[in-house]
């Protein structure tokens, strides 16, 4: 086997296991040992793949969207649908997964580490920020196709109703960690439905 792939696959081993820590610990919380010890590889070998812990983090956040969109993006992307229902949908679909595989405790990864670093870390906060803009993009579209096939009535421009949606989102799951409760969610989605998409 070629050494790139090999180097491409113990690299992707460790973010897989140091996304797990990342996620519950944050970035200040989770130390290059933590990464190692969860991935069973001595420590010095983990700068054979990444510069940094910073460097570690930032391609963290690029697998974690591009694991954890992947399914909603489908849901979006789906044009035989009518846009209304895929944009209800995606929402509900997040929600799921919040509530259900997440118990409610974990909320998104990369809002946490944007919430904890976007102000002491360039890096991170663009790495993420390209991302959560790459996603709003999306959703700012499929609301566009919803308004112009007279579903959506708001008259908000699809830009303002999905940042505002997103915006939304990441307060209610904020909220739903500190209550350990699916009431912000489901609130959210009740908003999201009756009010916002209407």
């Amino acid at each position: 086997m070629p050494k790139t792939i090999k180097h491409d696959a113990k690299a992707d081993f460790l973010l897989e296991k140091g996304i797990e820590i990342l996620w519950s610990k944050g970035y200040n919380g989770t130390s290059v040992n933590d990464i190692v010890k969860a991935a069973d590889v001595p420590k010095g070998s983990f700068y054979f793949y990444f510069e940094s812990k910073e460097d570690f983090a930032v391609k963290a956040i690029e697998k974690y969207f591009n694991g954890h969109f992947a399914s909603s993006k489908v849901i979006l992307e789906d044009r035989s649908i009518d846009p209304m229902k895929r944009l209800l949908d995606f929402y509900e679909f997040r929600a799921s997964l919040l509530k259900g595989e997440m118990e409610c405790k974990m909320g998104c990864m990369a809002c946490n580490l944007a919430s904890e670093m976007a102000e002491h870390n360039e890096k991170i906060r663009t790495a993420i920020l390209v991302k959560e803009q790459t996603v709003l993009s999306l959703i700012t579209s499929v609301i566009q196709e919803a308004q112009d096939l007279g579903k959506i009535k708001n008259t908000m421009t699809a830009e303002v109703i999905a940042a505002f949606i997103e915006d939304a989102g990441k307060g209610s799951m904020i909220s739903m960690k500190e209550m350990k409760s699916a009431v912000p969610i489901d609130n959210f989605i009740t908003m999201v439905k009756e009010v916002l998409l209407k």
